[in-house]
């Protein structure tokens, strides 16, 4: 489940009802704009929407942090000297003198520190995945559009069942390699599982990082991403997205209602699997405006519109590429988080850039613990999505149009590039840190470090 790339195909226009798309994105996909949504799909990458109300453009600040030096102890040999001797015993012997080298060979000096252990990257899942479309309509002002992803049972017969089909447009779908439309009756009995929710950024949809959500399926999680309506793809070429303030203030609350569901086994619009859901092992985690919903949802927020309290069910967050600025957050609201972090994000980010947004928030949330910093070097804002991929595949169609290719083209550069972090890299690292933590704050296993061993080099961390 790591860093496995899809395949993007062209299917018949009679076969809409397969792509696993809600009626709302179905009816939206319709619309005469339609070579325009995968423009807005490469926009959930948040690229620097003025709809972001955290999104700052400053250029990135990182620092190399160079280990010191480490000398071994001088060895010091000291000086011996021959007893005197009677002169009825055996004559005087002379003792030559004898010079020490300055260094000891290297073979006899004793070690200054343990070895270091290698980076130890985590294995492939042991579940297979499973995905359902759900739509959320306790609020028929605004129905969530959710998608689940859920591990199967051992038995599920994935050779004879069909890969999920995430639409980009009407008769193009991202065929997913590692997820399969399955009945959520097939999920598996072993859990209850805990339940992570994801949060894309503005302008984007629900599976947008659709390789991270299935992985942490794989690994025995429960996965629910909303499209946060007002504020998609879709609505943004449609004309109907949100006011700013009036996304800011949404957004924690769907995450709110999707925990409602997906908690409430006797909630019909989640079905069964919330019946396989531990309630009390919650993880919100998100990118970019995603990242800002992340750490509102465990500060809250406030805008002239109300105020969002806190959910004081959320047991972590992982905010990704996060949105930080201090027209969102305070420094003195940042230092009311007081719940386990990871914070994950590219070095090379111009859209939100590790300073302020990260810095702001490291500095400031001290209470969290534990809290983990990690910068993927070489790493860019679109990393966290599947963008590249999706270039990959529309690349590969025919027909085309061009306005499509460019578009993904031109978004893709943040993160596609000569010389940016490769996206198998980038799952590789983003799944091992992420389910290290997890495991540690959810199932008191070991530290993120003990479980990953030493930080590669394309990686800077911190931990506290």
């Amino acid at each position: 489940m790591v860093g496995h790339p899809g395949r993007l195909r062209a299917k018949s226009t009679h076969d809409e009802t397969a792509s696993g798309v809600g009626g709302h994105d179905a009816e939206m996909l319709r619309r005469p704009l339609v070579p325009f949504v995968v423009l807005a799909l490469t926009a959930a990458a948040c690229g620097g929407s003025d709809d972001e109300a955290g999104d700052t453009t400053e250029a990135a600040a990182t620092t190399e942090t160079t280990a010191p030096a480490t000398t071994a102890p001088a060895t010091t040999v000291p000086e011996t000297t021959a007893p005197a001797t009677s002169e009825t015993t055996a004559p005087a012997t002379t003792v030559s003198e004898t010079t020490v080298p300055e260094t000891s060979p290297a073979s006899t000096a004793p070690p200054t520190t343990e070895p270091a252990t290698p980076f130890i990257p985590v294995a492939d899942g042991p579940y297979e995945v499973g995905v359902q479309t759900i739509t959320l309509d306790d609020d028929p002002e605004r129905p969530l559009t959710v998608d689940v992803w859920y591990p199967l049972d051992a038995g599920f017969d994935a050779a004879a069942a069909s890969p999920m089909q995430y639409t980009l447009l009407p008769g193009v779908f991202y065929e997913s390699p590692g997820a399969f439309a399955a009945a959520p009756d097939a999920i598996s009995t072993d859990g209850p599982f805990p339940l992570v929710v994801y949060s894309h950024g503005s302008g984007g949809l629900r599976y947008i990082h659709s390789a991270y959500t299935e992985a942490l399926a794989s690994h025995g999680f429960v996965v629910a991403a909303p499209d946060h309506t007002g504020n998609t793809a879709i609505d943004r070429i449609a004309g109907a997205g949100d006011d700013p303030a009036v996304i800011s203030f949404n957004r924690p609350n769907d995450v709110t209602r999707v925990i409602d569901a997906m908690t409430d086994p006797s909630n019909p619009s989640a079905g069964p699997v919330a019946t396989h859901v531990d309630g009390e092992q919650v993880v919100v985690t998100g990118h970019s405006f995603g990242g800002f919903t992340t750490i509102a949802m465990v500060t809250g927020f406030t805008n002239e519109l109300g105020e969002f309290a806190a959910d004081d069910r959320v047991d972590a967050i992982v905010p990704l590429a996060p949105a930080v600025s201090a027209n969102a957050f305070s420094d003195e609201t940042l230092a009311t988080i007081d719940v386990p972090m990871m914070i994950v994000v590219g070095a090379d980010d111009v859209t939100t850039p590790v300073d302020p947004n990260v810095t702001r928030l490291w500095d400031n949330a001290s209470a969290s613990s534990p809290a983990y910093r990690v910068e993927l070097v070489a790493g860019e804002h679109q990393s966290f999505t599947d963008i590249c991929a999706y270039q990959d595949a529309v690349g590969s169609l025919p027909d085309v149009p061009a306005v499509v290719t460019e578009t993904i083209d031109a978004y893709a550069v943040e993160g596609c590039s000569d010389g940016d972090m490769d996206p198998a890299r980038v799952a590789e690292l983003l799944d091992t840190y992420v389910l290290a933590f997890l495991d540690e704050v959810l199932a008191g296993g070991p530290t993120v470090l003990e479980a990953t061993g030493n930080p590669p080099d394309d990686v800077v961390f911190d931990a506290r």
